[in-house]
């Protein structure tokens, strides 16, 4: 890290700092998919079930409000050199112009929350919480996809495509899944507890209330 003149971690060695960085925790990976799906599934029933809440309302109407101030969504191949706050409001506008709706985006939040707190092996920090939110997120609207036709010599044509994705670390995460959060942290308080009930009715206890189940740490 010297070498790099990136300075020397106090504590941490090179790849627990970038592990860090990119899932906000130095130990603590990011959820999978498959882990957090029956918590984000339980989520949108609670918001359905509770669209007149004046929370739910108010967490809705601000996200909205946030894509919709978020500016042009510029492609991925356009970030380099940008600050992290500007490619954090651009990643709402991927979002916008992706037709994400703000019920998806608090979905996430409370969904994020509940696993959690449920997850007896999570690194329960808020800023864990805010980079899951964050990437989770980012993979609803993280790339640029384009395809054109190219002609050749002999008048033939051939297909081009391009797949570009913004590197999905460091401070823009921390930046994204804080302002998803200040929208979002007052429903998200309410709906915690309700999810972790029914999510528990629906699909069973998470792994780690399991008989056998160890920490990582006490694992080989």
């Amino acid at each position: 890290m010297r070498k790099a003149g990136d300075g020397l971690a106090e504590y941490h060695c090179r790849y627990h700092v970038q592990f860090r960085s990119r899932h906000g925790s130095h130990w603590c990976p990011t959820y999978r998919t498959k882990d957090l799906a029956p918590y984000l599934r339980t989520a949108r029933d609670w918001i359905e079930d509770n669209r007149s809440d004046p929370y739910v309302a108010n967490a809705l109407s601000r996200l909205r409000g946030t894509m919709e101030s978020a500016g042009e969504a510029e492609i991925a191949t356009r970030l380099r050199g940008l600050s992290a706050e500007k490619r954090a409001r651009i990643a709402f506008a991927r979002l916008r112009e992706a037709e994400i709706e703000p019920e998806r985006l608090l979905a996430i939040h409370i969904a994020v929350s509940a696993i959690i707190e449920d997850d007896r092996g999570s690194h329960n920090v808020p800023e864990f919480r805010l980079v899951q939110t964050a990437k989770a997120a980012h993979r609803l609207a993280s790339g640029t996809h384009r395809a054109w036709e190219r002609e050749r010599s002999d008048g033939s044509t051939f297909k081009t495509e391009l797949h570009a994705y913004p590197k999905s670390a460091g401070r823009v995460l921390r930046i994204l899944g804080q302002m998803i959060e200040t929208d979002c942290e007052l429903a998200t308080e309410r709906a915690v507890e309700p999810v972790l009930m029914a999510k528990r009715e629906r699909f069973g206890l998470h792994p780690s209330h399991l008989p056998g189940w160890r920490p990582r740490w006490a694992r080989n």
